[in-house]
């Protein structure tokens, strides 16, 4: 339910308003009736064939569209769906006219230096996991962890990166907090 600040239009929600029993916590917040579900991720790459064909066979995905976008950029995008995921897609975006730019960039910047953004899977079981490895190293991917234990959490992760150095991590497990 929102709470209307006195004298506010009905369908304006007063800023830093507070559930019943709340303090306002001085963020500008409202109250929503519950979280949206999270239905896609997009990757900048460098090239479009070679990422569609990696997903293709590392995930596996399909690809589910492809059209080229009328912005400045000439950007062409792709949208993969990956098995068993039926609400989520991939979107991988070629922007044509910084292509070069993305491909010096992903070439020389480390990727822990750009960022830790990365597709998360949860395996069902930790042999699951060892099959992801040998789908992984069998199309040729780049393994960027091997599975590991986290000793702390039991769980166990497993991380690929795509050509353009993007990630995909297999987890089992308690991974994260």
């Amino acid at each position: 339910m929102l709470h209307l600040s006195t004298g506010a239009r009905q369908d304006t929600p007063k800023v830093g308003a507070s559930a019943p029993g709340q303090a306002a916590s001085g963020s500008i917040w409202c109250i929503l009736r519950s979280m949206p579900r999270c239905d896609h991720a997009a990757f900048r790459v460098a090239d479009l064939d070679r990422s569609v064909a990696f997903y293709e066979r590392v995930l596996p995905a399909r690809l589910v569209s492809r059209r080229q976008h009328e912005d400045r950029w000439r950007t062409e995008i792709a949208t993969l769906r990956p098995e068993g995921q039926d609400d989520f897609t991939l979107v991988l975006l070629m922007p044509h006219r910084v292509a070069w730019l993305l491909r010096l960039f992903h070439a020389f910047v480390p990727r822990q230096t750009r960022s830790h953004e990365h597709l998360g899977f949860v395996c069902d079981s930790r042999e699951e996991i060892d099959e992801r490895l040998a789908a992984a190293r069998s199309n040729g991917a780049r393994i960027e962890n091997l599975p590991t234990i986290l000793d702390d959490r039991g769980g166990c992760l497993l991380e690929v990166l795509d050509p353009d150095g993007n990630a995909v991590e297999w987890t089992f497990g308690i991974v994260h907090d």
